[in-house]
């Protein structure tokens, strides 16, 4: 029986008890509050996701580490902890409907995904519902997943996409789909690559990557392109009602400075510059790849972190 960790907003308690699977629940947020309490939708997303994996895998042992609250949301360092756990329990099939699209997430969260791997853990994420770079679904070794909104698919079906930019097992289109109704979210994609994992793993369980990755090969579908791609940036032509200050004129230092000020007096401010020195400055490059728009980059920036001021 395939150990399987699902990091996630926790499953309910009396539908963990309803469950055959054996499952043990661990949570890491600082308040320790139980999903039962939850009152929106978003109580049901990591049960919804066990639901699916275990439609197609029933044999598992389920780890249910509970990282989000009740908004959906968590702290990187909340995440990371999960995952240190995972690398000290030698879990080695790991599911995340989440991710992360904030720039200054990316080096501590690959830090922990490297020690996974290395670990030979199967990793496998969804992407933002926005289909743009999301981590850890975008690193090397972990097989992120979208959800096919095109309707290519039969529902439990994948497909491999070749994108420029991302390694093959980052560009998996899979497809779930309730009464022949198509879910659009990408996090109740993944879960059907997870699913599908967890066969193959409760026959070879010390698998590695390569020999996950051609299994999927081999049950994939193969037909023509899919026609959306992932993006840099949000397209979208929504004004953001946030002060955008451009530096024109001021040097590096000067805007730094310039943050500075700000933060001291109560504001959060984001930095967006050419090949910044800074660490705490995020490089232009890493959203603009010539064809986007500063409208869509800015866009992109103010729903990634929300600030006061660019």
């Amino acid at each position: 029986m395939i150990k399987l960790a699902l990091i996630d907003n926790g499953i309910p308690y009396h539908m963990r008890n309803n469950r055959n699977q054996r499952i043990v629940h661990k949570s890491f947020l600082a308040s320790k509050c139980d999903p039962s309490e939850y009152k929106d939708d978003k109580s049901f997303h990591g049960a919804v996701c066990v639901g699916i994996i275990t439609s197609i895998c029933s044999d598992i042992e389920l780890w249910d580490l509970n990282v989000t609250d009740s908004a959906g949301t968590t702290q990187i360092t909340v995440l990371l902890e999960a995952l240190e756990w995972c690398i000290q329990n030698k879990i080695k099939l790991i599911h995340m409907s989440l991710g992360t699209i904030n720039y200054f997430d990316i080096k501590p969260l690959w830090i922990q995904i490297k020690r996974l791997l290395d670990a030979d853990a199967i990793i496998v994420a969804a992407y933002h519902n926005r289909n743009i770079k999301t981590y850890p679904a975008a690193y090397p070794g972990v097989f992120g997943v979208r959800q096919d909104r095109y309707g290519l698919l039969g529902n439990g079906q994948i497909l491999f996409q070749e994108q420029k930019g991302y390694n093959i097992e980052n560009s998996i289109i899979a497809n779930f789909s309730w009464n022949g109704i198509v879910n659009q979210a990408n996090s109740y994609a993944a879960p059907v690559v997870t699913g599908h994992i967890a066969t193959y793993l409760n026959r070879k369980p010390t698998a590695g990557f390569d020999d996950v990755m051609d299994f999927l090969m081999t049950i994939a579908t193969h037909k023509s392109d899919y026609p959306d791609i992932l993006e840099n940036v949000i397209r979208d032509k929504t004004n953001i009602e946030i002060p955008v200050i451009a530096g024109i004129d001021l040097d590096y230092e000067e805007m730094i400075q310039l943050k500075v000020m700000f933060s001291q007096n109560g504001y959060y401010a984001i930095n967006l510059q050419k090949n910044p020195l800074d660490e705490n400055v995020i490089p232009l490059e890493y959203y603009d790849d010539s064809n986007e728009s500063l409208n869509d980059i800015l866009y992109t920036v103010y729903i990634a972190y929300e600030p006061d001021i660019i």
